[in-house]
């Protein structure tokens, strides 16, 4: 948190509707040293990719839902960890039942009468983590495989009382896929939850160094301008030591929510620590870096978040934007997304600051 700078305490509002509010901080959304940067012709609503912004353009004030949005993640990932966990031990019974029916009718010489159990098929897509895997739709494949190839096998012990060895090998095949599938898919699972900030829901800072590492590759390879963010809350500690940590934890989340759903479709957005966000603008250069970030200062800074008691507080955001290079790199270009964010700071807060070589 960087809030050296002398200002205007976070505006907090009694009551549900949080009466009227004041505006922290001035309109102008560059510092003065570069200020030249004001003049470069904003991209209009139709070039700009995420329409769905508002972009605080009627200056109405937002009501949140703090627990909105990515703050479930990490737990919805450990529930479908657990939906997993019982779609394996199905399986694994219904295994164990079928192969016990099938032998009982061989060994009492009645095949005839054997009624092996059906799998009756999890509902993978029922569960938004697991159907997000590129592979989910591969392991309800190989359960269906599996059923069909049961059946069949069945069906011709019930005539012959013998069980055919090469199907019941193909069978056990498909077993064995199944299960290397299901092994994959829960390593990859728990990968993402170790990747999770389990306050905001958003990337963790591990989840942020693979992104930039390839998108700064891509970068490299086909020259396309990648833009990175670096956003802090004003005077976030005054919120903590003003109402407590649980309602800065509210104030996070609702930040993060309005961020998640704020920007493109292929952006990125990860906490960075603290009360510092970290956002990833691929296929914008300054001109267009600026005008998202400019937007979704706007509109967080019309949010009026609900913490406790019925108290409601509203907070602004600095933000540094730099270009992110190959040359020098994905450490430098955070370093200097972070001086601009230094210096949007150091002239007033509430305001985006783009890095130049001045800053250096």
């Amino acid at each position: 948190m960087r809030d050296a700078a002398a200002g205007s305490r976070p505006a907090i509002f009694e009551g549900p509707q949080g009466a009227q509010r004041a505006h922290e901080g001035g309109s102008e959304s560059l510092s003065t040293v570069d200020r030249h940067d004001a003049d470069l012709p904003l991209p209009s609503d139709s070039q700009q990719p995420g329409e769905h912004w508002d972009g605080g353009r009627t200056g109405a004030v937002a009501h949140v839902e703090t627990g909105a949005a990515g703050a479930q993640r990490p737990a919805a990932i450990l529930q479908a960890l657990n939906h997993l966990e019982h779609i394996v031990t199905i399986h694994t019974e219904w295994l164990k039942n079928w192969h016990l029916e099938v032998m009982s009718g061989i060994a009492t010489d009645h095949p005839a009468a054997i009624t092996p159990p059906r799998l009756e098929l999890p509902q993978w897509v029922d569960h938004p983590v697991l159907r997000q895997h590129p592979h989910h739709q591969d392991i309800t494949d190989l359960l269906t495989t599996l059923q069909r190839q049961a059946e069949g096998i069945a069906e011709v012990v019930r005539h012959t009382g013998a069980i055919p060895t090469a199907d019941y090998g193909t069978f056990m095949n498909t077993v064995l896929a199944f299960a290397s599938a299901v092994r994959q898919l829960q390593s990859d699972t728990w990968n993402q939850l170790a990747n999770v900030d389990p306050l905001t829901g958003l990337g963790n800072r591990r989840a942020m160094w693979r992104k930039l590492r390839i998108e700064c590759e891509r970068q490299a390879r086909n020259r396309h301008p990648c833009c990175l963010a670096m956003l802090d809350l004003d005077l976030f500690k005054e919120i903590n030591d003003t109402l407590g940590h649980g309602a800065g934890d509210a104030v996070l989340r609702a930040v993060a929510a309005a961020l998640t759903e704020s920007i493109r479709p292929y952006d990125a957005v990860f906490r960075f620590g603290g009360d510092e966000f970290l956002l990833c603008l691929p296929s914008a250069d300054l001109r267009a870096a600026w005008a998202i970030i400019e937007r979704l200062r706007l509109k967080i800074g019309n949010l009026l978040i609900p913490v406790k008691q019925g108290d409601e507080v509203s907070t602004t955001i600095s933000v540094g934007i730099a270009p992110m290079d190959a040359e020098p790199g994905v450490e430098a270009s955070l370093e200097r997304a972070d001086a601009a964010l230094y210096s949007a700071k150091r002239h007033g807060r509430n305001r985006v600051c783009v890095w130049n070589e001045r800053l250096a």
